[in-house]
């Protein structure tokens, strides 16, 4: 049996179109595969980063004298155990808060030099590196 000019375009037109969806769900999947793949290594290395965080912050609280870490912002991001005994407040109540808010008056301008002073130091440690 001979099938007509026109029943036989359309066979041909829907075979294409779903030879079309078949790759295109096909390079889906691929595309899902590869991103759990990246997101579960970007998981696991967070997860390792984090867990060295750890480590280094309780190193730290440990120290025998005080470790007070601030950002270039000025902002208190990590304090010791020793620091809370030294300067009598409570380490919760230290982080997040601004270091100059803390200090003497007259001490603040000499800690905005330092900080910056470290801020440019470490910007050339890292552009010679």
């Amino acid at each position: 049996q001979s099938v007509p000019q026109s029943v036989a375009l359309l066979l041909a037109d829907t075979r294409r179109k779903e030879e079309k969806r078949h790759a295109k769900r096909l390079a889906n999947r691929k595309s899902a595969c590869t991103s759990r793949a990246r997101k579960k290594a970007l998981i696991e290395e967070m997860t390792k980063e984090n867990a060295k965080l750890r480590r280094q912050a309780l190193i730290l609280s440990y120290l025998p004298d005080p470790v007070v870490v601030i950002s270039a912002e000025g902002v208190i991001t990590f304090c010791s155990m020793q620091a809370e005994r030294v300067l009598k407040h409570d380490v919760s109540g230290l982080i997040g808060a601004n270091i100059e808010d803390i200090i003497v008056p007259s001490s603040r301008e000499a800690i905005r030099r330092l900080i910056r002073d470290l801020v440019i130091a470490e910007q050339r440690a890292l552009s010679s590196s």
